[in-house]
């Protein structure tokens, strides 16, 4: 039977979220969260230098364990897959020395892209599926912005077995604890899809025009644009058979204002010359919408700008 007893935790991507992830942890588990990279270089500066998270003017800095090596942290109870979507796929074998029967893996990718990846994978121990609106923006090496509040909801694709519920209710505390929203929920591809319009109205939008998040409500274009995008998915959504929340448009404003001063992670990509998650937001909105014969032009307009910054600094 499954031991629910949360005592060590790996974060697998030391980006925004996983730091953010991890800094939080680290307040109420000390001394064993462990951050997995694929840089070794940059695992052993986390050894060294720890992660900071700056919040309301405030600085803490946490201790981690980190490493390149999985080998090292061996099977654990709690896996916090951070990486973005365009490097899923390499990053999932690196994973199974984490891995065991009891393992519950929490994936927290944004768009629907990763979902087929990870049924596919059929990974030993349990995936679930995070989603959130926590924002955060990674302003130097190990060094995490505080973005703005959040909901973070937990649930299974899938019908899971008695004690894999009572594990994922048991990481609901520890994110609670940890002073976290966290919630388990029974619709969780739903909030899946509420969460990619979102990112449908945001990411591109704050790329493009390189504006944090609130910087959109500033201005009456990207305001239109946001709305059109955002439409266009639920549509899609719609057409799917999806339930998705009423209102789309709205929640999404209601994240930027949330959000207003953080810097999306589609932004920071951009920023750093990284590539983006365009494929598996809008660029899935686009996949489905040909499927179902559904026009969504601003959708594609949004998808080709983005591809466009990409071409300027990724190799060929």
């Amino acid at each position: 039977m499954r031991d629910t007893k949360i005592n060590r935790v790996v974060v697998v991507g030391p980006g925004a979220l996983g730091g953010l992830l991890a800094s939080s942890l680290c307040r109420i588990i000390p001394g064993e969260i462990w951050v997995l990279d694929h840089d070794s270089h940059r695992a052993a500066l986390l050894q060294d230098s720890g992660l900071t998270l700056e919040r309301d003017g405030h600085i803490e800095h946490f201790l981690v364990q980190a490493t390149a090596d999985a080998k090292r942290i061996g099977p654990i109870p709690l896996v916090l897959l951070c990486v973005k979507s365009p490097a899923l796929a390499r990053t999932i074998p690196s994973l199974l020395p984490l891995l065991s029967e009891n393992t519950l893996l929490l994936a927290w990718q944004n768009g629907i892209a990763h979902l087929p990846l990870l049924l596919a994978a059929q990974l030993p121990g349990t995936v679930a599926v995070a989603v959130t609106s926590l924002g955060a923006h990674l302003v130097g090496q190990g060094q995490v912005r505080f973005g703005g509040e959040g909901e973070t909801s937990l649930g299974f694709l899938h019908k899971a077995s008695p004690e894999a519920r009572l594990a994922l209710n048991e990481v609901v505390k520890l994110f609670q604890r940890a002073g976290l929203n966290a919630q388990v929920k029974n619709d969780i591809l739903i909030q899946v899809w509420n969460k990619l319009l979102v990112n449908v109205g945001i990411n591109a939008l704050t790329a493009i025009y390189n504006c944090k998040n609130g910087g959109l409500l500033e201005n009456a274009e990207t305001l239109d644009l946001l709305q059109a995008a955002v439409l266009e998915a639920a549509s899609v959504a719609q057409a799917k058979g999806i339930a998705i929340a009423p209102e789309p448009v709205a929640r999404t404003i209601a994240v930027c204002r949330a959000t207003a001063n953080n810097i999306s992670s589609m932004l920071q990509d951009v920023r750093q010359n990284r590539q983006t998650e365009i494929e598996a937001i809008n660029g899935s909105i686009l996949e489905e919408a040909k499927k179902l014969a559904i026009p969504a032009p601003i959708n594609t307009e949004l998808y080709a700008a983005i591809k466009a910054l990409e071409k300027r600094y990724l190799p060929g």
